[in-house]
């Protein structure tokens, strides 16, 4: 984006991503080491998503695709963590990286309400159906057992039955309740492509197969992780202007321990 976008602001702004990117994989990376050693690879709809976004000339793609998707995507995993993981230190961590993404969601929003508008029918169309075909994507994939199939097979499990017996248990049913809950990793990125004006009367029905779409966009624009992350802010500008030093204190004994 940096060779891409115009902007020297904008130019800015996607060169601080990168280095905040890699401060979250340094705590992700330090974090998953002392709790259970290796981390797993990545998987195959994920890894395949991320590499035809960093090879794509198309700037749509880079923006909508890591910005709206994978940011999407990230923000409803990292909230979920936060609400429901019994670990401190996860959860704090969860809250420091969503102070960073938070903002790089942001940028993708800004970008979109300045620029889908004034593109052609036919351009705006193709941003749509990339989006949609992406989305379709990564909810029939990403958390396939196909992707895990390295996981399974440590406990001895064949990767193919799992996967029938949880086509047995978990139907379209099953996955239109869980989309109700707040912090549902495509509920959160349906709505970022909602309100980003990426999904339109065109595929409004496509999305509507899983969550109530008039529902989601009474919502307003406050999205999942917001609330989150501000609280992530407040806390670093107790430690980064010496107010609190017990909150200091806190993070690092929860790291030794």
């Amino acid at each position: 984006l940096c060779h891409i976008l115009k902007d020297p602001g904008a130019q800015e702004y996607a060169a601080n991503q990168t280095r905040e990117e890699a401060r979250h994989v340094t705590g992700f990376s330090r974090y998953i080491k002392a709790r259970w050693g290796k981390p797993l690879a990545v998987g195959g709809t994920l890894g395949g998503l991320l590499t035809d976004i960093v090879n794509a000339k198309e700037v749509y793609k880079k923006i909508v695709g890591m910005q709206m998707l994978v940011e999407g995507l990230a923000m409803g995993a990292f909230a979920t963590f936060y609400a429901k993981s019994n670990d401190p230190l996860m959860v704090k961590l969860m809250q420091l990286v969503m102070t960073d993404e938070a903002f790089h969601h942001k940028f993708g929003k800004i970008w979109a309400d300045r620029t889908i508008p004034n593109l052609s029918e036919e351009e705006q169309n193709i941003i749509e159906d990339w989006a949609a075909e992406c989305f379709q994507t990564l909810l029939f994939n990403l958390v396939n057992p196909e992707q895990k199939q390295a996981l399974y097979g440590e406990f001895g499990l064949d990767w193919q039955q799992v996967q029938l017996e949880m086509l047995e248990a978990f139907g379209d049913d099953d996955r239109r309740e869980s989309m109700k809950e707040g912090t549902n990793i495509f509920r959160v990125l349906i709505k970022t492509l909602l309100k980003a004006g990426i999904i339109t009367d065109r595929t409004k029905a496509f999305y509507a197969t899983y969550v109530n779409m008039d529902e989601l966009k009474s919502e307003g624009d406050h999205m999942i992780g917001d609330d989150i992350a501000e609280d992530g802010i407040r806390y670093l500008q107790k430690i980064n202007f010496g107010a609190n030093v017990d909150a200091l204190k806190e993070v690092t004994v929860s790291a030794a321990e």
